[in-house]
């Protein structure tokens, strides 16, 4: 059984699951041996998937009651699939009791494994089966056990006394904080359902947890399903009480800017808005903060400019050839384009729009004829996010707004042509097979009308025949 109540350790490296069901995969081999000396044991466990071990249903119900022995093969069974697990995770062997799955269904931790890995309150621990489906359970502190929810797990699983489960964290325990001030200011003083809206307005219910000023049970689910990764920076938006929009700005790259376009519905002074990294990460080395900022029109070249954001100078963070694309960008509009970007602005996020935003100032010079209208069309898209977070890249959305104009209106208006001459060529072949009808109506008329000709002279010599007989 594997417990994974939040975020994976930082200082374990991932597990291979490859590994791990080889070596259980040897224990099973070396086992062999046991079941065929002992064929009325009908003890069930999966080594290949490292989880449960658990007695076959029918045969556990004839335990009446369990005897030491049938307890100390699944205990010594459940040790060996301990023993081939990764030691860097945690885990314990528990073996089941009638407490355990039937009547109260509580069940007991030990005490030394929940003082050393799990958290000081009353928190939400998720349990992971063998086929990675999750059960969210109530972990109790002061009574070191799981309550609500295992009640749950246990009959989904069909679990009887004398089971034996073997449980490791695979995530420790970790908690999404909040900047105390914005929790003072905006959030209750106690321990409520927070439901966070992401950019596509699905809804996620977390626990916001007042002592902590964190987001608990349910950050998780919305981590997962985000994909969020360490430097990924989150715009929280507080839109209702206890509601919050939630914009996520990827740090792998601002290609598709998919969070920085969500940015563009915030108010740039909104004081119910905070900008948060996914995970904390130590600022680089290389920044520093700037005593003071020269003026635009003072800078002589390229060696006099710094890039200062919210009084950091980030230029370690920009590579060299990239600052000096940024410089003739900033010197052909005699100001620096980042002056006005939110202050408490993410550093990375900062780094991220000002690459970007030489990267789309150097397609615009190197677009062709042939370039798309969807292509053209996400440049302006992404440009208008980074003005609504203080960019000033207005002058590049003009330059766009003309090659728009330069390129589209004439391939519209020839498109336009296009269409009307596939009409008119339509009709043209309408008509061709109308006088194709027409024709062939004609030549049948020719015909018969050539027949009846025939029939007029024969006619005369019968009609003259017929006049003079006799009466």
């Amino acid at each position: 059984m594997a417990i994974g109540p939040q975020s994976k350790p930082s200082d374990t490296s991932p597990v291979s699951a490859l590994d791990v069901k080889k070596k259980a995969l040897e224990i099973k081999k070396n086992m062999a041996h046991k079941k065929t000396t002992n064929p009325k044991s009908k003890v069930n466990f999966d080594l290949s998937r490292n989880l449960i071990v658990s007695y076959d249903p029918k045969t556990a119900a004839l335990a009446k009651p369990l005897n030491s022995q049938s307890k100390s093969s699944a205990i010594e069974r459940a040790n060996e699939v301990q023993a081939s697990l990764p030691s860097e995770l945690p885990s314990f062997v528990k073996l089941m009791l009638p407490s355990h799955v039937t009547g109260c269904f509580w069940l007991g931790l030990p005490k030394n494994f929940c003082d050393a890995h799990l958290p000081k309150d009353d928190v939400t621990v998720v349990l992971v089966d063998e086929d990675d489906q999750e059960y969210n359970t109530k972990y109790l502190d002061r009574k070191t056990g799981l309550s609500g929810g295992w009640r749950g797990f246990s009959i989904a699983h069909k679990l009887l006394a004398g089971d034996a489960l073997v449980f490791q964290l695979i995530e420790q325990w970790k908690m999404k904080g909040l900047p105390k001030n914005f929790c003072d200011a905006h959030l209750p003083k106690d321990d409520v359902t927070v439901v966070l809206v992401d950019e596509d307005d699905q809804e996620y219910n977390t626990k916001y947890l007042d002592r902590k000023t964190g987001l608990s049970g349910g950050w998780r689910g919305f981590s997962i399903a985000h994909k969020l990764l360490a430097g990924d920076a989150l715009v929280f938006q507080l839109i209702e009480q206890w509601k919050m929009k939630v914009y996520i700005v990827r740090a792998s790259g601002l290609n598709e800017i998919d969070g920085a376009l969500g940015l563009m519905n915030l108010v740039p002074c909104d004081m119910n808005s905070y900008v948060t990294e996914y995970v904390d990460s130590p600022v680089s080395e290389g920044l520093r903060f700037s005593q003071s900022v020269i003026e635009f029109k003072d800078i002589k070249g390229v060696d006099d400019f710094n890039i200062v954001v919210d009084n950091l100078v980030i230029d370690s963070e920009i590579p060299k050839h990239f600052q000096i694309k940024y410089y003739d960008l900033c010197r052909s509009q005699n100001m620096y384009l980042h002056e006005n970007l939110l202050k408490g602005l993410n550093v990375k996020l900062a780094v991220g729009i000002i690459l970007e935003t030489v990267t789309i100032a150097d397609a615009i010079r190197a677009c062709k004829v042939t370039i798309t209208r969807d292509d053209i069309a996400t440049w302006d898209k992404t440009l208008m996010a980074f003005e609504e977070v203080g960019m000033k890249v207005g002058f590049l959305r003009a330059r766009i707004g003309k090659l728009m104009g330069l390129l589209f209106e004439s391939k519209e208006l020839l498109e336009a042509k296009r269409t009307e001459q596939m009409k008119a060529e339509e009709e043209m072949r309408v008509i061709k097979e109308k006088l194709c009808g027409v024709r062939e109506v004609i030549k049948n008329l020719d015909v018969e009308m050539e027949t009846l000709k025939l029939k007029g002279q024969k006619l005369e010599p019968v009609f003259h025949e017929e006049a003079n007989a006799p009466w």
